[in-house]
C-alpha cells in the first residue's frame, strides 16, 4: 500500500508554481520584458472586465428589469438611436460586438503569455486581437460610437498598449539579431552594450 506524504495537502503553492511555470514558463524575462508584460496585462484586465461585465449585463437584461426595475434594452435602444442605428439593431450588435471582444482579449491574453515567454510571435497575436476589437468597434458598430462611447482612458490604454508591443518586438528582434532588448543600449546590469 502507498503511504500518503503528510505535507502533501497542507498548502496550494507547490500546485500554483507547477500551473504558473506550464503558463509562463519556468525562466524568468528580462525586466523590460516584465515591465511591458505588467502594463499590458493590467490594460488586458480592465478591458476583459468591462467587456465581460458588459456582455452579462446586456444578456440578463430581463433580470435587471425584474429585480432592480431598471430598463437596460430601452437605454441601450434610445442610444442606440442618438448614434445612428436603426430601432432594434443596436442593442443586438452590441451583444455581438461585447461577445466578440472577449474572444479578441482571449487572443490577446494568449499574446502577452508568449510576451513574457520572450516568444517572437506575441506581437501578432497581441496586435491582431487589438485590431480586429477596434475593427468591430469602427465598423461593426460605427465610427461614432468609438468616438463618443468609447472614453478617453479607454483610447490611450488601447494606444500605451500598441505602441508598447511594437517597441517592444522591434526590441526583441534587435536582441534576436545580437542586440540589447534594452530602448536605452543597456544590459540587465546597467553596463551599456555596445
Amino acid at each position: 500500500m502507498k503511504e500518503l506524504n503528510p505535507d502533501k495537502f497542507q498548502s496550494p503553492a507547490p500546485l500554483l508554481i507547477k500551473f504558473r511555470n506550464v503558463i509562463f514558463g519556468k525562466e524568468s524575462p528580462d525586466i523590460y520584458t516584465k515591465i511591458t508584460f505588467t502594463c499590458n496585462l493590467f490594460i488586458w484586465a480592465t478591458f476583459m472586465l468591462w467587456n465581460s461585465v458588459s456582455y452579462f449585463t446586456i444578456t440578463m437584461r430581463s433580470i435587471i428589469l425584474e429585480q432592480k426595475g431598471i430598463p437596460v434594452a430601452q437605454i441601450i435602444q434610445k442610444r442606440g438611436l442618438e448614434l445612428g442605428f436603426e430601432t432594434n439593431t443596436f442593442l443586438p450588435r452590441l451583444l455581438t460586438f461585447h461577445a466578440v471582444a472577449i474572444i479578441c482579449w482571449g487572443v490577446v491574453f494568449f499574446g502577452l503569455i508568449l510576451l513574457y515567454r520572450k516568444k517572437k510571435q506575441f506581437s501578432y497575436f497581441v496586435l491582431g486581437g487589438v485590431g480586429f476589437y477596434l475593427g468591430m468597434s469602427v465598423f461593426y458598430l460605427n465610427l461614432n460610437y468609438f468616438l463618443s462611447d468609447t472614453t478617453t482612458f479607454d483610447k490611450i490604454a488601447l494606444l500605451v498598449l500598441i505602441a508598447s508591443i511594437t517597441l517592444h518586438a522591434f526590441l526583441m528582434k534587435n536582441e534576436r539579431s545580437g542586440g540589447s532588448i534594452s530602448f536605452f543600449g543597456e544590459d540587465e546590469e546597467g553596463h551599456l552594450s555596445e
